[in-house]
Order: structure tokens, then sequence, then C-alpha cells
């Protein structure tokens, strides 16, 4: 089956980092731009529904040792739904914590010009 493109809207629709919500192909999706990179994910948290376009795209605390001082890390890579604090990969869609168990259905996403592109099956 061939993928579609779906032209959602140009570079500058998007502010850098903030989460937004997009309707592409019939599917509402959360997509953020970092840069001139962008991240498209269905836009419902797999934990119980929550519009992940109304999260915040931010970093995590990063494991550390016992008594050695929390670090924060991975800034501008997770999403944090908005319920719960359930805390996703952008790139991958897989939840922090349980990975293997839970995800986000991640779409590809290209630019072409100045607009921005998201494939669908």
């Amino acid at each position: 089956m061939a993928l579609k493109t779906v032209d959602i809207g140009s570079i500058s629709d998007f502010e850098p980092g903030r989460p937004r919500r997009v309707i592409a192909g019939g599917r509402a999706l959360m997509v953020v731009r970092r840069g001139l990179r962008f991240f498209a994910l269905r836009d419902i948290c797999p934990h119980q529904g929550a519009p992940l376009s109304a999260g915040k795209v931010d970093g995590t605390a990063l494991p550390c040792r016992p008594g050695e001082e929390i670090s924060f890390g991975r800034l501008g890579e997770v999403l944090t739904c908005p319920w719960h604090g359930w805390q996703f990969e952008l790139a991958t869609g897989r939840a922090l914590i349980e990975p293997e168990r839970y995800r986000v259905r991640v779409y590809p996403v290209r630019v072409a010009g100045s607009r921005v592109i998201v494939q669908m099956d």
C-alpha cells in the first residue's frame, strides 16, 4: 500500500517546541517543530486518551546512582502527556516507562520548500 502525502501547512505555522493539533488524512495528529525538524504523532495518549497536543515538549530526569544529584536531560526530545505526566520520545513514540508496552504511532514528516508534509498510510 502506497503512502499518501498530506500538506499540513507552512513551516512558519508551527511555533518551535509547541505541540499543535493537526487533522491530516482524517486523523488527529500532534505535530511539533524543533528547528527545521518536525515530528508527528497520533494525538491520543495510550494511557487514558488525553490529547497529546495539549502536552509539553521538554526533557526528563536522567537515571542516576543512589546519592547522586538528579540531572535533567534530553531537552526537546520528550513529550509529556497533560493528564498524568506520561512521557514519550518524539522520534519513536515509545513511552519512557515500559517502552515495549506503550507507544504512540509516529508518522514520517518532511519539509518541501516552505511546506510541511506528513506521510499517511
